[in-house]
């Protein structure tokens, strides 16, 4: 068999690819490389945690940020929290899974009305690896979109329990903070066990006819236990998966139109209660206002007269000071008189003293005047050698000093004493101021005798 020599041009391209084989490889390899690659690493961010089934079925869970080895396995991304809403619309509707689409809750009150409930819930997904591996056990195909299904069908069921505790114009006017408690608490810990029981009202008014003036009514409320816990018919499924309830908001409700009337009515009642009250309080102010001014005129008045009567009792005080320090300088004036006449009262009992003292001298000096005048007579009696000159000068000085004597007697207490000076101006003795006595009393004799005795007298 005779070999054919190959044709030029099919040479040229086997040797071509031959030349570009290398080449091919390599991108065929690298292209390889890069499908493989996201089957081989992948990324996490900090918002989110991942979860890996591996081809030998081993299942681990990513809570790191940044790259790490996928090996071809399965990998599942969750949100570390998660915000449903069930809401009517605008863009709390449009953030549902159905956007524009009105996903709020109806609840019937237990006076049969009812409401669309819009609400907002954001819950943290389970933090432990356990709870993670158990909720993507059940909920691993759904993902995301199922866990917030789950959690707002349970949101749901809370709404629809708590409904029948109280009437729509109840929930509207003053029971909304309570409905909220009771769905909150609802949602971490499970549905309450509700019970229907009888109760009594009293009457607004006495009904003529009936004696007992209560109604009985019937009423929902929770159940409890005997230590006053709640009885649970259900346990909530964020507990039982370990989702932990960040934030719930009740954020709008639209009544039915019955209820609307209820209300609008209870409304208008509560205005006209309001305005009457705002009637009599503007009565009131003005009634107090009446009163004020009274009680302003009162106190001018009364300003008034207090004025008044403090100008009387300044005045009056005044005159008091001024006769109160006119009595008390007649009082000094009078101590004053007073202590003058005491010291003229001990001067003219200084007097009387002296005066007694020198009508005693006197008494005693007429004595020794007597005494002489009679000592001198026996004497010239025994005698007989005296003249009869001396005889009469004698008898004369006796009569002399007997009527002395009896002058002196009948003198009353002086006033004044005279007493005599001595040359050296010093007080005089007691025989002078006696002599100046007797000289008084002789001159006094003299002046009642006449001339004639004065002649006689004379030696």
């Amino acid at each position: 068999m005779e070999l054919r020599e190959a044709d030029p041009e099919q040479r040229t391209f086997a040797e071509t690819v031959h030349k570009f084989l290398p080449y091919l490889a390599a991108t065929l390899g690298t292209l390889i490389i890069a499908c493989s690659a996201p089957l081989l690493v992948q990324w996490n961010n900090e918002e989110h945690y991942q979860i890996i089934e591996y081809p030998n079925g081993e299942i681990a869970v990513i809570d790191t940020t940044g790259f790490h080895i996928q090996a071809f396995g399965n990998v599942f991304t969750y949100p570390r929290y998660v915000d449903a809403y069930l809401a009517k619309t605008g863009d709390e509707a449009s953030k549902s899974k159905s956007r524009g689409t009105d996903t709020s809750v109806r609840v019937t009150f237990n006076d049969g009305g009812w409401g669309f409930m819009s609400n907002h819930l954001k819950f943290q997904m389970p933090v432990t690896r356990e709870k993670r591996i158990a909720l993507h056990r059940h909920f691993g195909e759904g993902g995301e979109v199922a866990i917030r299904e789950a959690i707002g069908h349970h949101l749901i069921n809370c709404l629809k329990n708590t409904g029948p505790l109280m009437s729509g114009s109840e929930h509207q006017s003053q029971r909304k903070a309570e409905f909220y408690q009771v769905v909150s608490d609802q949602l971490s810990k499970g549905l309450y066990t509700m019970e229907r029981v009888k109760q009594k009202v009293e009457r607004n008014e006495k009904v003529v006819g009936f004696g007992d003036e209560q109604d009985t009514q019937y009423i929902t409320r929770i159940k409890r236990e005997a230590n006053g816990q709640p009885v649970l018919a259900a346990t909530s499924p964020l507990t039982e998966y370990g989702i932990t309830v960040v934030q719930y908001n009740q954020t709008d409700t639209v009544y039915d139109p019955d209820t609307e009337s209820q209300i609008n009515a209870k409304r208008n009642s509560y205005q006209l209660a309001e305005e009457a009250k705002a009637g009599v309080e503007k009565e009131h102010q003005k009634l107090q206002e009446v009163i004020e001014k009274g009680r302003l005129a009162v106190a001018n008045v009364e300003a008034e007269q207090q004025k008044t009567k403090k100008g009387i009792l300044v005045s009056a005080q005044k005159d008091l000071d001024v006769k109160g320090i006119n009595q008390q300088e007649q009082v000094t004036i009078a101590e004053q008189a007073v202590g003058v006449a005491g010291e003229h009262l001990k001067q003219v009992t200084t007097e009387l003293e002296i005066s007694a003292i020198a009508i005693k001298i006197a008494e005693a000096d007429a004595k020794a005047l007597i005494s002489l005048s009679e000592a001198t007579r026996a004497k010239l009696d025994q005698g007989g050698a005296l003249s009869e000159r001396e005889k009469l000068m004698a008898e004369m000085r006796k009569q002399r000093n007997t009527a002395i004597a009896k002058s002196i007697a009948e003198i009353p207490s002086p006033k004044t004493v005279i007493l005599g000076e001595n040359k050296g101006g010093q007080g005089g003795s007691a025989s002078s101021t006696t002599e100046t006595l007797m000289n008084l009393i002789m001159l006094q004799q003299l002046k009642k005798d006449g001339p004639e005795s004065a002649k006689a007298v004379k030696p």
